[in-house]
């Protein structure tokens, strides 16, 4: 199967990696040449953005819904999944918070920053507002159905997805003589619900087609107006998102290996590498799964624990996606003023939580929790386009390290499981 999958997309990669790096040559040529005059292209950055940004409210409930209605959400091994994944996002979230107020790289993006915040319709002063206790419970409550999705209610739209996940869980469960069945119509609707991503999943990957498009206008627009020194700014962005995921995988990860598994590091990495390596390069965690099934298979994790691990957890486990969320957050905050308390950043920190559940399939994965998670905090959408020249490289480290983590995950449970 792995043979199968490298021909598939053996000349996919290389592609995609020409055309960013192409988009950005250009880009900084026409910046040069054009200077201020290139401003107008930032529409043509911003038209992607904002369709994701339209698409990303009903991919998250679908997305959250289809890993409810998963037939294997149940049984011993789903509470050590679920602890599993608490301990990753909370490391993940703390290593972000460390490192961005420690070195405070936004500080070097605060020229991009306070120029796109000047002329969008989001006021400077929003994200400084702080948020008590009474308004946070109230964002969970959604008022109406329709309500949440036109707001990006991230809050309120996780309440929706559980209310309707938990109840026809309920009402479609059946009990036989031989265990527990699903009635016809829940496989209807579950099957409803998986087309349903697939379509959304395939309005993305149109968009995502203009994404190099997208990159050239932000980088000619960021370059004429800043000169060569923006790439200064998007290097500490870079440094701190990708150092994040490293120490994410190499002290967090490596420590469920060693300590909880008790498997060898080298053991590990020697069938995990293709895995890895497949993600990185098509940007995409479940374009890699048949790889990462395959690794488990060859590192003898049980077929239960596999597909509980890589399968089910891909809804929740997606550790990549949240530390650079949180860290991409914050330093846009930093850039752009916003002096947060660390009570408000760990609160945004927990919308960031639910804004990465079900999406790390998707490409760009990033880029759509991000622009819901924007919202929330009170910064513009059209901040995005000034982190297009550098994520699509940050994004594959994201989907490299979504692997990792789902192998992780998939060990701690198989030796969980064999050990009661």
């Amino acid at each position: 199967m792995n043979q199968i999958t490298d021909q598939g997309h053996r000349g996919v990669v290389p592609r995609i990696i020409v055309w960013n790096l192409s988009a950005i040559v250009l880009g900084v040529a026409c910046g040069i040449a054009g200077g201020p005059s290139t401003a107008s292209l930032g529409l043509i950055a911003w038209i992607p953005i904002a369709i994701i940004k339209g698409l990303a409210s009903p991919l998250l409930f679908l997305a959250i819904l289809h890993g409810l209605m998963n037939e294997q959400m149940s049984g011993r091994g789903v509470r050590q999944l679920l602890v599993t994944c608490a301990v990753n996002a909370a490391a993940g979230v703390a290593i972000a918070v460390i490192l961005v107020n420690s070195f405070r790289p936004g500080d070097a993006l605060t020229p991009l920053v306070r120029g796109v915040m000047a002329q969008s319709s989001t006021a400077i002063g929003a994200g400084v507002n702080t948020t008590t206790w009474s308004d946070a419970v109230k964002g969970l409550v959604p008022d109406s159905v329709l309500g949440p999705f036109v707001q990006n209610n991230i809050p309120a739209i996780l309440v929706l997805a559980l209310l309707f996940g938990f109840a026809a869980r309920a009402l479609g469960r059946v009990t036989e003589a031989d265990g527990i069945a699903w009635a016809p119509w829940f496989h209807t609707l579950r099957s409803g619900v998986e087309h349903g991503l697939g379509i959304l999943g395939r309005m993305m990957a149109f968009v995502m087609r203009l994404m190099p498009l997208a990159i050239f206008a932000s980088v000619a627009k960021a370059t004429g107006e800043q000169g060569l020194a923006v790439f200064a700014g998007l290097g500490w962005y870079v440094a701190i998102c990708v150092g994040g995921l490293l120490l994410q995988i190499l002290i967090v990860y490596q420590g469920w290996i060693i300590v909880v598994a008790r498997t060898s590091l080298g053991q590990f990495w020697r069938h995990a590498r293709l895995p890895v390596l497949y993600a990185f390069g098509v940007n995409s965690s479940l374009a890699a799964l048949p790889a990462t099934l395959n690794a488990l298979d060859d590192l003898k994790v049980s077929p239960g624990a596999s597909r509980l691990g890589a399968c089910v957890g891909t809804n929740f486990n997606n550790d990549g996606i949240l530390l650079y969320e949180v860290a991409a957050l914050l330093m846009l905050a930093q850039a752009a003023g916003f002096d947060w308390s660390l009570s408000h950043q760990l609160g945004l920190a927990g919308v960031c939580v639910l804004a990465t559940l079900g999406v790390s399939g998707f490409p760009e994965a990033g880029v759509i929790a991000l622009s819901l998670v924007l919202t929330s905090a009170g910064l513009p959408v059209e901040l995005l386009p000034l982190l297009l020249p550098v994520d699509w490289l940050v994004a594959r480290v994201r989907s490299a390290t979504n692997v990792v983590s789902d192998m992780t995950v998939s060990l701690a449970i198989d030796r969980r499981l064999r050990t009661n």
